[in-house]
């Protein structure tokens, strides 16, 4: 909850806004970045394989250190580290800019991977807290996914306009100088959670120690690809050494940095496997098309970005539609239809080539992919984050974004090496690209698959729930934990009160 105050004095509107704006910074950061990779590559001397490390970097920290991100914030304050994210991010951007080699562009990237892990978990957090209502909460996150939409759009632009133009190194100098301005206004308006809220946390340092030295290994070890090599085995049984230990550690103390009961939901862990086979489509899909546009099409830097018109000012629209659709019909529904989009998205540009012009395969594609985009990720992250306890809304988003972060970071680095490895057979750097796309489709595939197997429909929750209550007021008992595991299902619903409300 948020301090009395504060939460008075300040309009939900505005703070929901310094919110998007942290948001919009993140995801236009990323996609302008994705623009201007065959420019960097050029005037940096990237390898084929150096290339992916400078998403990758990125990715790597921010998925590693969601966790503790979040609940540092549940412990000590959500506001105080959305703050620190920023001004790390923004700090971190200005050395990306002033960049001349490979290892420090990708080492700053890193730094600011650091900074989004800080800030994205807490302002979702903060949005939970600030928006009771879950109807209005639905809302909100809709709006904050739409501020992605936005920044993806104007990323796309920036991008394509300052690498054609004034050069690449502006992506980063305005990433830092917005960073910097949105931390101060953020300063005056975000309320604090309170300190009733923050004395009831309590931290697993050495949980927490483990899951991130865990995920780093894993991680990084999957991203290098390079399997013949001595360091990626031993990142590799060293990961899985200390996930374990992870696990052990979990189960002993009184306070686990991850409750491993949040599993037990079917609702909660069918969603957040859904986001990492979403994120992966995401990185995929941009990387490749973004490739495919200026090094087999012959496309420049500003008409890639025009290109990708399609797949960003749309979702400004599509974003909270699906906010507004999900309390009425339910997140099934619309991940069905929002994965599937996905995957056609990502088959019309798979046949794509050097002699195909932009209307009859590319702008579907974009477009088709804009729908899949909004109707997916709105509708899973609303599904997920209605499921957080009390003491554990920065916890819950943080999860939910490792999953989608961690778990992207793997699928786009398996999928970057068997491109390579594709190109290296046939010489084709067109065919490798082709390939890493019809991994995208088969990911969305299997969204569609998990979702429709595992994601109850809104009338069967619906069901639950009213059974439930009527054989709890016959019995005129309190729920058993047996019971409470069902209503922790029933909590994965669109519809189902969060915590705090009841």
């Amino acid at each position: 909850m948020l301090t009395p105050k504060s939460a008075h004095l300040t309009p939900k509107w505005a703070i929901l806004v310094v919110f998007c704006l942290a948001q919009f910074i993140d995801v236009a950061n990323l996609s302008a970045v994705n623009i201007s990779l065959p420019t960097i590559k050029a005037e940096l001397n990237f390898s084929e394989s150096q290339l992916p490390w400078i998403v990758n970097a990125f990715t790597l920290t921010f998925g590693t250190f969601l966790l503790i991100g979040g609940k540092l914030g549940d412990k000590y304050g959500h506001k105080l580290f959305f703050l620190v994210g920023l001004v790390w991010f923004s700090i971190w951007s200005l050395v990306c800019g002033l960049s001349n080699s490979v290892i420090l562009l990708c080492i700053a990237r890193a730094m600011q991977g650091l900074g989004a892990a800080a800030t994205i978990p807490n302002a979702l957090a903060l949005i939970q807290f600030t928006y009771i209502e879950e109807v209005e909460k639905s809302r909100a996150l809709s709006v904050f996914s739409s501020s992605g939409a936005l920044g993806f759009g104007i990323g796309l632009v920036l991008g394509g306009v300052f690498t054609a133009t004034i050069g690449w190194k502006y992506i980063f100098y305005i990433s830092a100088i917005m960073g910097l301005l949105v931390a101060i206004v953020a300063y005056f308006v975000i309320p604090e959670s309170s300190a009733e809220y923050r004395a009831n946390v309590k931290l697993d340092l050495a949980g927490a120690i483990t899951i991130t030295a865990a995920l780093l290994a894993i991680v990084y070890g999957i991203s290098d690809g390079n399997w013949k090599s001595v360091q990626v085995i031993v990142c590799l049984i060293l990961g899985v050494l200390l996930l374990g230990l992870f696990v052990w550690i979990e189960k002993k103390v009184e306070s686990p940095m991850l409750p491993l009961t949040i599993f037990r939901t079917r609702m909660f862990t069918a969603m957040l496997i859904v986001g990492a086979l979403y994120q992966t489509w995401y990185l995929v899909y941009n990387l490749y098309c973004t490739l495919i546009f200026q090094e087999v099409m012959g496309y420049g830097a500003l008409n890639t970005a025009y290109a990708f018109f399609p797949l960003a000012f749309p979702g400004l629209v599509l974003n909270p539609l699906a906010g507004y659709l999900i309390p009425k019909v339910g997140a099934k529904p619309l991940l069905v239809i929002g994965t599937g989009c996905m995957a056609v998205s990502a088959a019309l540009f798979a046949i794509a080539d050097a002699d195909t012009s932009y209307w009859p395969l590319p702008f579907p594609s974009m477009c088709i992919g804009e729908i899949g985009i909004a109707m997916t990720y709105t509708s899973a992250m609303v599904a997920a984050l209605t499921m957080a306890k009390s003491g554990e809304h920065g916890l819950n988003s943080a999860v939910f974004s490792v999953a989608m972060q961690a778990g992207s970071g793997v699928g786009l680095a398996i999928t970057n090496a068997i491109s390579e490895a594709v190109i290296h057979k046939t010489g084709s750097s067109l065919k490798g690209y082709q390939v890493g796309l019809w991994i995208g489709f088969a990911v969305t595939l299997l969204c569609v698959g998990i979702t429709l197997v595992f994601v109850p429909s809104k009338a069967t929750l619906e069901k639950k729930k009213l059974a439930r209550a009527e054989k709890e007021a016959e019995a005129g008992n309190i729920p058993s934990e047996s019971s409470q595991v069902d209503d922790d299902e029933i909590k994965g619903s669109d519809d189902a009160p969060v915590e705090e409300n009841k």
